[in-house]
């Protein structure tokens, strides 16, 4: 259950909106239950009560997880309604109970008008904590389903601007492991044509917060998600900072992986690019042992493990590349890959990743995608002619 708090200044749209070719009207109060004509009239007539006020209209959308689709009946719908108005103080008021039949997802839509009864103004303060204390409440009550929240969302049914903020969220989503300060995280999106702009304090210059420009649309990290505050975001930091002198300085100050204390010989197989294989290594969850492949993503900053040989060539997506480069890759890192190219004993080297880790696809390049262009042209200067020594030509 997942449910959005809105304010208007249009009865007119909104119940326009709401009152669509799918619409199953499921309750009214106050108004004529009528025309979409006659239900706007008598939100107006209410209104009218009170002009000053600039922003009437209240506009609730809800939505329910598919696993709960079999749940979803009328009358169940309008008592869980009638409970998240109660508990949000919706109360003696006119509204409109909507449920609407245009999407696989079940949901409906409360049309309320702010203006009650008593032509006071029904407040909204804090309606966006509230709103998430009520669902959860509710789900709790009524054993509904813990949805996955911005996961479910139809990226390809958007429209701007929530089209450009869902942009934003999947791509900080993205590279966020990667990022130990807001400099990197600048770094990262600006790749992806994101602009971070940084707000200072003025006593001191430090930054107290950041907004995400893409094209002519901005949102302060908390509107694209609130994990994404500044708060937030400089605990992840922090997280990946704590995360990265753990692992490295295991093998950089005694060279040890989880319990096992490996050689110098070891440490600079790993430094270069290649494996080793350790036997009964300690669990993350200190719970037994285990042995594996071990070896280091391209960065050279964090270990990632196989049962199998990682330098085993297996189909997937459009190549046939190394086991490690898959696994590099469904781990959300970006790894030159090494493929089979035309031609027994030929090899290509792309650079492959994936823009979210449940991407069913990755991306692909032949620049590297974590270089500026700057830094690529420069890479291009330096990079030495390389033949395949089958057909001696370029590749």
């Amino acid at each position: 259950m997942i449910a959005k708090n809105i304010k208007g200044k249009s009865f007119k749209g909104c119940v326009r909106y709401v009152m669509n070719d799918t619409a199953q009207l499921l309750e009214v109060e106050g108004v004529v239950a009528g025309t979409s004509e006659e239900i706007i009239r008598s939100f107006v007539m209410q209104r009218s009560g009170r002009r000053e006020v600039k922003q009437p209209v209240g506009h609730i959308p809800i939505s329910f997880a598919p696993e709960d689709k079999e749940r979803m009946t009328n009358d169940f719908m309008v008592q869980l309604v009638k409970e998240y108005m109660e508990e949000m103080g919706i109360r003696n008021t006119q509204y409109i109970i909507v449920r609407h039949h245009n999407t696989g997802n079940e949901h409906l839509h409360i049309v309320y008008n702010r203006i009650n009864n008593d032509l006071k103004l029904i407040s909204v303060n804090h309606d966006y904590k509230r709103n998430i204390k009520v669902c959860k409440k509710l789900k709790d009550k009524h054993g509904l389903t813990y949805g996955k929240g911005k996961e479910r969302v139809k990226r390809e049914k958007l429209k701007n601007p929530d089209k450009v903020k869902y942009h934003i969220y999947d791509t900080i989503k993205a590279v966020l492991s990667q990022c130990k300060d807001e400099k990197e995280l600048q770094s990262l999106l600006l790749k992806s044509e994101i602009k971070t702009e940084f707000k200072l304090k003025r006593t001191t210059g430090e930054v107290e917060g950041l907004s995400f420009r893409y094209g002519d649309f901005s949102f302060k990290g908390s509107q694209v998600d609130r994990k994404f505050s500044y708060g937030n975001l400089k605990k992840v930091f922090q997280k990946n900072q704590s995360e990265e002198k753990k692992q490295v300085s295991q093998i950089e100050e005694n060279r040890v992986i989880r319990g096992i204390e490996i050689t110098l010989a070891q440490e600079t197989v790993l430094r270069n690019g290649g494996w080793i294989y350790l036997e009964n290594m300690n669990r993350n969850n200190g719970k037994g042992k285990f042995s594996s492949f071990v070896f280091l993503n391209d960065e050279k900053n964090k270990l990632f493990f196989s049962n199998e040989h990682p330098d085993t060539f297996v189909r997937y997506g459009k190549y046939e590349m190394r086991l490690r480069d898959k696994i590099l890759v469904e781990n959300g890192q970006v790894v030159k890959a090494k493929v089979k190219w035309y031609g027994i004993g030929s090899y290509a080297y792309p650079y492959l990743w994936k823009t979210n880790k449940t991407d069913s696809q990755y991306q692909e390049a032949w620049d590297d995608p974590r270089l500026s262009k700057f830094q690529m042209s420069e890479a291009k200067q330096k990079q030495p002619i390389v033949l395949n020594k089958n057909r001696g030509k370029k590749i």
